[in-house]
């Protein structure tokens, strides 16, 4: 799941014609998302906290931007970006059961 949400992003990001620093501050989330993809399916510790850890790290700036940053799609920005990310991440780390549980499966 955290792969192909992953993917997704890079083939978004790709198909822009243009490699500005927009498009290099972008692919920092999506290396990250599929360095913690390949850590987990690897079924090594240090994906796992590399979630861990990423995911606080995003649910904080998005909570960051909601609070303090004024904009016009703020808010809309920092779920669609950073907020959903997150829980996408967290749900990859649960273990199987609550995770088949949290999916509904």
């Amino acid at each position: 799941m955290l792969l192909g949400w992953a993917f997704v992003l890079l083939t978004a990001w790709l198909s822009l014609e243009r490699f500005d620093p927009l498009f290099w501050k972008a692919m920092v989330p999506v290396t990250l998302e599929l360095a913690i993809g390949c850590g987990l399916l690897l079924r090594r510790r240090w994906g796992w906290l590399l979630g861990v850890a990423t995911a606080v790290l995003f649910i904080v700036n998005g909570l960051h931007s909601i609070i303090f940053v004024r904009g016009e799609y703020v808010v809309i920005d920092a779920l669609i970006h950073r907020l959903v990310p997150a829980t996408v991440i967290l749900v990859a780390l649960l273990p199987g059961r609550a995770r088949r549980a949290f999916l509904g499966e």
